[in-house]
Parts: structure tokens; sequence; C-alpha cells
């Protein structure tokens, strides 16, 4: 898949998100989008603030690549490990869960109520998002190693990163919308 192929279906998937938003969310009420079935789970709204955090982490590096500015650490140049740790994103981070994982604690959700303005706060994050890939349609994909933002020892290509990371919003929409789907979520 060419490069410009890649990046065209990298935004593809983030319409796609953002229409599952819209379709699945944009009439729920306040108690409806902080509603979760037990207390070990996300709501709706949580999952949404979850991806407006753990995206965003992510701004300033592509910000940096995209004006030339990044300069590839001494690990992400040399590490052994990058595309393993791609492969293993990738995998980990499908859009159906295969098997539950543990956010890092930087990406966590706010634990109190969230405002309903988190629905615009997610699209305005992803139109930034998307914004942001579309100008990385010159920029070497593969050769690009970044750090997670998560884990300093974990680097990745930027190709893996947007791959990644597309799943992970679909991961967590999806989670959203079978919140929505519980028996017990609230009608009003």
């Amino acid at each position: 898949m060419t490069d410009e192929l890649f990046i065209n279906t990298i935004l593809l998937k983030g319409n796609e998100a953002k229409e599952k938003v819209q379709f699945s969310f944009s009439n729920l009420s306040l108690q409806q989008i902080n509603w979760k079935p037990s207390r070990e789970t996300w709501s709706i709204a949580q999952c949404l603030n979850h991806l407006v955090v753990s995206d965003s982490s992510y701004f300033s590096l592509f910000k940096d690549i995209i004006d030339g500015s990044y300069r590839m650490s001494f690990w992400a140049n040399y590490s052994p490990f990058s595309k393993l740790f791609g492969k293993l994103m990738k995998d980990q981070l499908q859009e159906e869960v295969r098997r539950r994982l543990k956010a890092p604690k930087k990406f966590l959700p706010a634990v109190s109520e969230i405002d309903i303005e988190i629905i615009e706060r997610y699209y305005k994050n992803l139109d930034e998002f998307s914004e942001l890939i579309g100008k990385c349609r010159n920029i070497d994909l593969d050769k690009t190693i970044i750090t997670s933002p998560a884990v300093s020892i974990v680097t990745y290509s930027l190709r893996d990163a947007l791959q990644f990371l597309m799943q992970h919003e679909h991961r967590h929409i999806n989670q959203a919308i079978r919140i929505k789907m519980n028996e017990n979520f609230p009608k009003q």
C-alpha cells in the first residue's frame, strides 16, 4: 500500500469514527453519557475522554515531525525492538476486543462526572488528529520512529502508530456503543 493510500485509509477510518459517535451518542443526556454498567467499567463519556487524552498526547510529536523539527532520540534510532513494539501495539489494540487491556495511568479518563461537552471536545480533538495525519503525506512513515508518550522505552514507526491509534479509536467507540446497548442503560 502506498503512503498516500495508507494516509487516505486512516483518514477514512477517522471519518467513520466521527460518524459512529454522531449517530450513536449525539442525542444522549448527561445522565446517559455518564452511566456505567458497573464500577469497574467506563461510561460513554469516559471512553470519549480517554480518546481525547490519549490522542492529544501525540499532537506535539506529530507537529514536530510535520514541521521538520523532530529528531529521533538515540533509543528511537537504535532500538532493535521498534518493529516488534509496533506489531504488538497493532495486535493488542484491535478494534474488536480480544482481551481487555489496562490503560496507562497517563491515559486514564476523568473519574468524576464528565460534562455533556465531551462529545464536542471529542469531535474537535478528532478533527485536529485527522488534520495532523493528513499533513504526514510527505513523511517517510516507516523510517520515522517515535517514542510512546506513555512508556519511554517503547518505540515504533509512525506508520504503525497511525494504524494502531485509529484502531484504538474504534476500539473505544465500539466499547461505548456496547454500553449504550446494555439492557440497563437509562432510557432518558
